[in-house]
């Protein structure tokens, strides 16, 4: 093996390791609604990917499809060795992460304005933030070749017809969660997660809060969106003492007239503007996204929950929660 061979072989664990912690980590972010913080670390994440690429690529270890699939099933695998730090970014990442640092201090996000759209070149995991270079500087890959984390693409990338399916299948999702299990059952936390009744009552005021934000991009020119976070679990503990036949009909009548304001809005319609102190100009599409993806994270959230009420206690819960949106 060469110098240069064992120095890939390095690269390739350690840029391996470092793109699931960067992932892990955004993830994290994202579920404590830290989305441009998030942005940051899955840019960060696809540096760590491309370079990996790299080595395994000089390294010989990328054949033709065939061959791959024949070192798949004997398990073969480079060479393990130390990594060293997993983490080291370069000198502009680590000024990206001081100012993720900065903002956490002061117990907020990053705004608009302090991290601009993310560009990585998909060739060399190059860096750029504001916007891409017609030609990278590090390797010459043209800008379509850019891997793009824009400020408008934050909270998703669902298209609008998606973003409808999604929030009617909620209508049918929630009540076969609940059927058959008691009041007692729905009002108690089980392993670690909120009580069912907690969920249910918090999608509900997720759900008015998203429907009062589209009102006010589709009927007022641009409008500035309020700051402050929605609600949380924590103010959602009140609804355990709710009858559930009586918060499925709150949640159901709050869903039926978010889909009437949105059912057959064009596109236009969608791309309507609000300002937000944090987030900048923030298309109608852009709140779905975030709106449908924090009520999919709950929606896993709330079979497992199930799963556990049945069944007993899952092995797997860590991971499931690792998969949540709060």
């Amino acid at each position: 093996m060469t110098t240069n061979d064992a120095e890939d072989r390095r690269l390739l664990v350690s840029m391996s390791v470092g793109q699931t912690a960067y992932a892990v980590w955004a993830k994290q972010a994202r579920r404590e609604r830290f989305f441009n913080i998030a942005r940051l670390l899955e840019a960060s994440a696809a540096v760590k990917r491309v370079r990996a690429e790299q080595a395994m690529r000089r390294l010989g270890e990328v054949s033709q499809t065939q061959t791959n699939i024949n070192h798949a099933l004997a398990g073969l695998e480079p060479e393990a060795v130390t990594t060293g730090p997993v983490t080291g970014t370069s000198a502009f990442q680590r000024e990206l992460l001081e100012r993720a640092a900065k903002a956490l201090a002061a117990g907020r996000d990053l705004t608009y304005r302090e991290l601009g759209d993310l560009f990585v070149c998909s060739t060399c995991g190059h860096l750029v933030e504001g916007e891409a270079p017609q030609f990278c500087p590090q390797c010459g890959t043209v800008r379509e070749g850019f891997l793009d984390f824009r400020i408008v693409d934050g909270m998703g990338t669902l298209s609008s017809y998606t973003i409808v399916r999604r929030l009617e299948q909620g209508l049918k999702t929630v009540p076969a969660l609940v059927e058959g299990l008691s009041e007692d059952q729905l009002a108690m936390p089980v392993n670690g997660f909120p009580a069912f009744k907690d969920l249910i009552g918090h999608l509900t005021d997720m759900d008015i809060v998203f429907r009062e934000r589209a009102w006010l991009i589709l009927e007022t020119d641009q409008p500035k969106l309020s700051t402050a976070h929605p609600p949380t679990l924590r103010h959602a503990v009140k609804y355990r003492t709710v009858p559930i036949d009586e918060l499925l009909e709150r949640y159901t009548t709050s869903r039926q007239q978010t889909l009437n304001l949105l059912r057959g809005l064009t596109q236009a319609a969608w791309q309507r503007i609000g300002h937000h102190e944090i987030y900048g100009p923030v298309p109608l599409l852009h709140q779905g996204n975030w709106v449908v993806s924090h009520e999919q994270g709950h929606l896993i959230e709330l079979a497992q929950m199930r799963h556990n009420i049945l069944y007993g206690e899952n092995h797997a819960l860590d991971i499931v929660q690792e998969l949540l949106h709060p």
